[in-house]
């Protein structure tokens, strides 16, 4: 297909736009879409970093199973298997959200088991506190995370 803005090349980029309701879509090429000023969520950049993490990630990392590396990833916009998903994680968690504001989904759940995940997210939650607690040897901290895990599991237990 045709771009639909300037017609010489190949439309591979597909444009939704939504107005009162109607959708209406249509194709346009990679120089329209730059001049548009449409940027690729999925396009790393060369110097690719997540804040707070010690090593960088660049387009040069590739995934020890499949050998795919991130230019592969943006140039597919999919995953080349299953070890992709650990190797790319950084980038993976700031694609998730950047398209959706957060990386962890926050959608519906059943009424009747909105309880239950709360206190499952919270038993994880103190977890990773225990954890971190545990590895900075604040032993005391720890004792009232056990605590507070026995406490949670046991309400949990008592809504089923």
């Amino acid at each position: 297909m045709m771009c639909e803005i300037c017609g010489s090349e190949d439309g591979r980029i597909k444009y939704t736009k939504v107005i009162n309701g109607e959708k209406i879509e249509f194709f346009i090429c990679e120089k329209c879409a730059e001049k548009k000023g449409f940027h690729s969520l999925i396009s790393p950049s060369e110097n690719f970093t997540v804040k707070g993490e010690k090593e960088k990630t660049t387009l040069k990392v590739r995934c020890p199973h499949c050998g795919w590396k991130l230019v592969d990833v943006e140039k597919n916009g999919k995953l080349g298997c299953s070890e992709c998903y650990i190797t790319f994680k950084s980038y993976i968690i700031t694609v998730v959200g950047e398209l959706h504001g957060k990386n962890r989904h926050r959608g519906k759940v059943p009424i009747l088991d909105k309880g239950k995940l709360l206190l499952r997210r919270r038993i994880r939650e103190v977890k990773i506190e225990l954890d971190d607690a545990l590895k900075k040897e604040e032993y005391q901290l720890a004792a009232e995370l056990r605590d507070k895990i026995k406490t949670l599991s046991l309400r949990m237990d008592k809504n089923e």
